[in-house]
């Protein structure tokens, strides 16, 4: 399950980025499908997140007792999650065309989370 949420966002972080930076990779001329597979990644992100993430700190309730850099990284994983999955909705709901505020919203926690993910990933548990 851990594999398949870390696949996930990384894939939704790197195809965030391409859409978000679309005119410096003219390789993917097809916008429309990252858009849709990124929407749908999402989508898949909504249901599966909250369910792995309840379960990961239930099991590891005992250790998150005590402040210490995987708790901390863990915490902003969860956090940029969140905002992501919230504005992610909204952009879905309302488009990216008239909430420009939302889209930055979005696209802001995607490095806080690459860069937890990266450091959980390199802590010692």
């Amino acid at each position: 399950m851990r594999k398949l949420i870390v696949g996930g966002c990384i894939f939704l972080i790197l195809s965030g980025l391409i859409l978000h930076y679309g005119e410096y990779f003219e390789i993917f001329t097809g916008y429309s499908a990252i858009s849709a597979l990124h929407i749908w990644a999402g989508i898949f992100f909504i249901v599966i997140f909250p369910m792995y993430a309840w379960d990961h700190i239930r099991t590891h309730r005992k250790r998150l007792k005590k402040m210490s850099w995987v708790s901390g990284s863990g915490i902003i994983q969860l956090l940029s999650g969140v905002v992501l999955i919230l504005s992610g909705i909204v952009l879905l709901l309302f488009g990216t065309n008239k909430l420009a505020l939302s889209t930055e919203l979005h696209f802001v926690p995607t490095f806080f989370l690459a860069a937890s993910l990266f450091l959980h990933s390199l802590i010692k548990k």
